[in-house]
């Protein structure tokens, strides 16, 4: 068995500094309105779910996660938006798109026009600014599909399937 020990060490990194955060909203919740303060707790309570489910899914060998479809589904039933990228200074990139998860704050994908193996860019862009949902086919279905709320035709725009092993985790 090959443990993928850079993953390990990032995804460990990542799940510390969500408890280090959730531990500060929770002391300090006096900056924040009691309510977003408790919804910012369950968004972080849950980051740090996901990331302990996805570190034991490692050490006992498993793949990494792959891009598109399995943060997808990692964001089922949430809110998101296609919005524009932005460059390090802040200025608005019309060639890099992402797909932000406003449910839990997070870039769930992005996708740059000039790449050639992004062929979903245009696809995504003629669903700028729209309220999207990642949904699966069926129940139990291992194909995730990114859906439309704002447009009455072509409310499914993208469909993949996820890797094998997530459902496990």
């Amino acid at each position: 068995m090959v443990l993928d020990n850079e993953e390990i060490k990032l995804s460990e990194k990542l799940q510390k500094m969500y408890q280090e955060f959730l531990i500060y909203v929770e002391q300090e919740n006096v900056e924040f309105d009691r309510n977003e303060s408790k919804k910012l707790e369950l968004k972080l309570e849950e980051k740090i779910q996901w990331l302990n489910r996805y570190l034991i899914h490692l050490e006992k060998g498993g793949k990494r996660i792959q891009a598109g479809p399995d943060y997808w589904v990692q964001h089922e039933n949430h809110k998101l938006i296609v919005e524009y990228g932005e460059d390090e200074q802040g200025n608005i990139k019309k060639d890099i798109l992402f797909l932000w998860c406003e449910t839990c704050s997070d870039i769930v994908s992005s996708h740059t026009k000039k790449s050639y193996e992004n062929q979903d860019f245009e696809k995504i862009n003629n669903h700028f600014g729209h309220e999207i949902n990642p949904v699966r086919k069926g129940q139990n279905s291992k194909t995730i599909c990114l859906t439309c709320n704002n447009c009455q035709k072509n409310k499914v725009f993208l469909c993949s399937d996820i890797s094998d092993w997530f459902d496990e985790i």
